[in-house]
């Protein structure tokens, strides 16, 4: 899966989304047309993996979107267990629904935290809100390998 591409690529790819998937909650998000800047979009809560597959799908059609980022979850020092996994097996079905997309997995480690962070400075308290956690979590996610797009 190639990562690299200049900014009319992103122009002309149109939408990128973001996901973070949990155990209980699927946080999304969006970016800009010209892939600028991340912004949340909903999040997913006690979905099937069916159901989860056919919204994903779904939201890349209505958004115009090619590439998904997913956050891939990895222990502290670097390795991947189950979590990763799953993320990953997600994916490849997703694929075999929409085989035109691009997926790309970015490592998501402390983004939790650093969402927790973002909506404390905000003044919104996360206990209460725990999904905008996720959406905050998966806009990180994509913010942070939109970020990397303008530095290559």
């Amino acid at each position: 899966m190639s990562e690299s591409f200049n900014h009319a690529d992103r122009i002309l790819a149109g939408r990128i989304l973001g996901v973070d998937i949990g155990t209980k909650r699927v946080g999304i998000a969006i970016s800009d047309p010209l892939g600028n800047f991340a912004v949340g979009l909903e999040t997913l809560e006690d979905y099937s993996r069916a159901q989860l597959l056919e919204k994903m799908a779904a939201l890349c059609v209505q958004h115009d979107c090619h590439r998904i980022v997913f956050g891939l979850p990895k222990h502290m020092d670097g390795r991947e267990g189950p979590e990763a996994e799953r993320v990953r097996k997600l994916a490849d079905s997703l694929l075999l629904l929409k085989p035109d997309l691009e997926i790309i997995f970015l490592d998501e480690r402390l983004t939790s935290v650093m969402a927790h962070q973002t909506l404390r400075a905000q003044g919104i308290k996360a206990s209460r809100n725990k999904g905008l956690v996720d959406q905050a979590a998966a806009k990180r996610i994509l913010q942070d390998y939109l970020d990397k797009q303008h530095f290559k």
